[in-house]
C-alpha cells in the first residue's frame, strides 16, 4: 500500500481547488482513495514529465494532481490543478 505526503503548495493549492466545489472534492478523494491502493491503477492515467523527477495522475480530463516519489511506497504530493500546469515544471 501507498503512503502519500502532502506539501504545504498542495495543501494551499487543493484548498482552492475545491472551494464550493463538492464535485471537484469528490473526484480528488476517489482519485487518491484509488492511488493509495493501486497507483498504476489505468483509470488514473498516471504519467511522468518528461525532464523532472515528477509524475501526474488524473483527477478528470483536465485536471491532475502532480507528485513525486519519495521512496518505493510514498509518494509526495506537490500541486494540484490544471493539466497545463505541467508547464511549470
Amino acid at each position: 500500500m501507498v503512503k502519500i505526503e502532502l506539501t504545504k503548495k498542495f495543501r494551499r493549492e487543493h484548498q482552492k481547488f475545491i472551494a464550493n466545489n463538492q464535485t471537484r472534492a469528490r473526484l480528488v478523494s476517489s482519485a487518491l482513495r484509488i492511488f493509495l491502493s493501486n497507483p498504476k491503477h489505468p483509470g488514473l492515467h498516471t504519467e511522468k514529465l518528461k525532464g523532472v523527477r515528477m509524475w501526474t495522475m488524473r483527477i478528470d480530463k483536465a485536471n491532475k494532481i502532480f507528485f513525486s516519489w519519495i521512496d518505493q511506497s510514498t509518494a509526495l504530493l506537490i500541486d494540484i490543478g490544471s493539466h497545463d500546469k505541467y508547464r511549470q515544471y
